[in-house]
């Protein structure tokens, strides 16, 4: 029986216009109303999140929880952070310059909740208000941040054959202590070593005394792929690239257009 799903948001749970349909939300609740618990699993940044959870019905709801930033912070609702691994301070500010030094654009996720960017591109801007409130430009001077605390990182370009090969020639000394993932077609996110969306799973089962048998995980992108690989059932969404559909237990019939977050409770955790 499945009691715990970890689901990611964008092109898995959510539409091309950033929500939840009807028949995900249905399926969401009668699975909730079954005992189960339904947490979203992000890459993007808490304070981010407003518009899904409202969606969801499940905005300040105490014992409802998200895990965000790739598995750097498990938030409960009701705002409480349980458990948060930023990645190291030293390492934020020479990440910086190596993005400015290669004209790539950049996203910092401040654990208070900021994020800032860089050098981004025209649909990158345009889209980052569906996503944060008062995002705010990256000042020249970035030595404020480890006062504050990073959770995540961002490299930001349209391209994702360049930025693999970007990231695979990356100086070794700078990516030493960082788990490099990549996601949505457009970037490489960084976080601290050990920090991933499977890490984070593990990490809110054992908080909840779960088994991690008992647990599913549905995604659609490589930084997807720990959790779908740990899970008690892994799930790929029908838009999923074919290295994660690979290594899914499940590939789902529908794509994020079409209800696959339903499909996937409905087949399997009700």
């Amino acid at each position: 029986m499945i009691r715990l799903i970890v689901c990611d948001l964008d092109e898995t749970l959510l539409d091309r216009d950033k929500n939840v349909s009807a028949g995900n939300r249905a399926a969401i609740r009668a699975f909730e109303a079954s005992g189960g618990l339904f947490v979203p699993c992000t890459g993007r940044i808490y304070t981010s999140l407003e518009r899904t959870l409202r969606q969801l019905d499940a905005l300040g709801k105490a014992g409802h929880y998200v895990i965000s930033t790739n598995g750097a912070l498990i938030s409960e609702n009701s705002g409480k952070v349980c458990c948060a691994k930023g990645v190291p301070a030293d390492k934020v500010q020479a990440l910086i310059a190596y993005a400015r030094s290669h004209g790539m654009g950049v996203e910092v996720f401040a654990e208070d909740g900021t994020l800032y960017h860089e050098a981004l591109d025209e649909r990158e801007l345009r889209d980052l208000p569906l996503f944060v409130d008062d995002p705010l430009p990256l000042p020249e001077d970035v030595s404020f941040l480890k006062d504050i605390g990073v959770a995540k990182m961002l490299y930001e370009r349209w391209d994702m054959p360049y930025l693999k090969q970007f990231a695979k020639q990356m100086d070794p000394s700078l990516k030493e202590g960082l788990e490099i993932s990549f996601s949505s077609d457009r970037y490489i996110e960084i976080n601290a070593a050990g920090v991933n969306k499977g890490e984070g799973l593990r990490m809110l089962a054992e908080m909840l005394k779960i088994d991690m048998a008992q647990t599913m995980a549905i995604g659609d992108n490589f930084n997807d792929l720990e959790m779908i690989r740990v899970a008690g059932i892994g799930v790929a969404v029908a838009n999923a690239p074919e290295a994660i559909r690979e290594a899914a237990d499940v590939v789902l019939e529908a794509d994020h257009e079409h209800d696959a977050v339903a499909e996937a409770i409905e087949r399997f955790a009700l």
